[in-house]
């Protein structure tokens, strides 16, 4: 008895992660960008999963001391028969936005590709830095 009431709870929620794999197949942003950040000496490496997204529709902005990665997706799925007749067409647009605060870039030597469904963003260092010293009169 203890079994078939295990085997029943875990069914109840592999019924639940299929609703939400579908789900989330027809809405692509319905998460977040994943990415890693790496600090090294001279310069910051991001690095974000945009798996079917065309470079085209990410935008990249550094102000303030921070980089934001905004993209827009379209996407569309059908599902025929055996026929090739179409059964179901569902479509979605998303949009999604990060920010990382990153200070002390040098904006003007900041590059950017996309690759196998990764952006890579390398932020260099500024050479010369903000602060200075004020004098109190």
């Amino acid at each position: 008895m203890a079994n078939e009431l295990s085997n029943r709870f875990n069914g109840m929620f592999h019924d639940w992660d299929h609703f939400f794999n579908d789900f989330n197949h027809l809405t692509p942003f319905a998460q977040q960008l994943k990415s890693d950040v790496v600090d090294s000496d001279n310069h910051y490496e991001v690095s974000v999963d945009v798996p079917g997204i065309n470079k085209d529709d990410i935008n990249l902005s550094y102000q303030g001391d921070t980089l934001t990665i905004s993209a827009t997706k379209q996407a569309s799925k059908t599902d025929k028969d055996d026929q090739g007749n179409v059964l179901t067409q569902e479509r979605s647009a998303g949009h999604i936005q990060r920010s990382y605060y990153l200070p002390g870039v040098d904006f003007n030597k900041i590059t950017a590709k996309v690759s196998d469904g990764v952006l890579q963003v390398t932020l260099p260092k500024s050479e010369t830095t903000n602060n200075h010293r004020i004098s109190i009169d």
